[in-house]
């Protein structure tokens, strides 16, 4: 069907060099997403490839933290691709770190754990898909493919250059924005999902000192500066555990960083966890009787404690009364 019959495109949010992401609105219901328009009728085979991975990915992809895909429509006699997908309303990371660095302030670190959550989530749940037998490594991670909603909460987007890996295969193609690249894809060898680790590290580094770890001109002096390893050391407020995280995940050898759910077992990340994952979430992850036996468990608890409570304010006010000279009774 007509992408034009469907949605009422009102306004063009971003330009890329294959298109244009719209702001759209179903004219059914009224909701807005977001519409990215692809020419691919001027691509080469690899890239329409790549495209075509990009539509497949996002429609088996479903994570709370993940952009969500919608629709897809293709006009062949344009030679236009139409992916409908979640709209985010609040911008991007690297808008929100701009703003930081123009306003010279620096990012809570309440703040930064949150972020790092949500995204270990996302590379969690990404790098662990195994059901298939097949983990999806992003490969393009950076702050302006992490968007804002406005209740606080981010979504991963822009899997065009993700690519499925068999469990224990290496990839071979030189992708992605080079500030945020792994050395090992720099240097043009195989990489695993540790390449997603280190580029994460990146933006969890650029949300504390509001620049990237590595900055250069060029790609030879961008290679020497990581090969070397010398970063300026994080602003002093932020703590020493947040340091040593993202320190462990810009580690040069791959094997020697920590893979996803090993940084979720952090303390920190933990607590962060525990603080935003909605309590009916977490009722929904155990079986509905065991959850009703937990509540009333927890009920009658609770209960216990008010009636004891309850029994010591009496026994209070008893005293209280019998001092003054006057007994009195509940």
């Amino acid at each position: 069907s007509d992408v034009m019959k469907d949605y009422t495109f009102m306004q063009v949010i971003g330009q890329g060099s294959f298109g244009k992401v719209h702001k759209v609105q179903d004219k059914k219901t009224g909701a807005i997403y977001a519409c990215k328009e692809i020419d691919y009728s001027m691509m080469k085979e690899k890239e329409k490839e790549l495209l075509v991975h990009e539509v497949n990915t996002m429609k088996d992809l479903s994570h709370e933290n993940i952009v969500r895909y919608v629709n897809r429509y293709l006009d062949k006699q344009t030679g236009k691709l139409y992916m409908v997908m979640e709209y985010c309303d609040n911008g991007d990371l690297a808008r929100y770190i701009k703003r930081h660095k123009n306003e010279r302030r620096y990012i809570s670190e309440d703040k930064i754990w949150s972020v790092i959550y949500q995204l270990l989530s996302v590379m969690d749940y990404c790098h662990n898909r195994a059901k298939s037998g097949q983990k999806v490594i992003h490969r393009d991670m950076k702050p302006g493919n992490v968007f804002l909603t406005k209740d606080g909460s981010l979504k991963v987007g822009d899997f065009g250059l993700c690519r499925l890996l068999d469990n224990d295969d290496f990839a071979k193609t030189n992708v992605g924005t080079p500030l945020y690249m792994s050395p090992e894809i720099l240097a043009k060898q195989s990489y695993t999902e540790k390449a997603d680790i280190w580029s994460l590290g990146c933006v969890f580094y650029e949300l504390t000192a509001l620049v990237p770890p590595y900055v250069a001109t060029n790609l030879d002096s961008l290679k020497l500066k990581v090969k070397v390893g010398t970063r300026a050391s994080l602003p002093a407020q932020y703590s020493q555990e947040l340091k040593r995280l993202i320190d462990s995940m810009l580690a040069l050898t791959p094997s020697a960083r920590p893979d996803s759910s090993v940084l979720l077992r952090n303390q920190k990340v933990s607590e962060m966890q525990d603080r935003l994952t909605p309590q009916v979430e977490q009722i929904n992850q155990v079986p509905l009787r065991e959850s009703l036996e937990d509540w009333n468990e927890r009920l009658n608890k609770k209960e216990m404690e008010l009636q004891v409570r309850q029994d010591k304010l009496q026994r209070v006010q008893t005293e209280i009364k019998k001092r003054e000279g006057r007994t009195y009774y509940m």
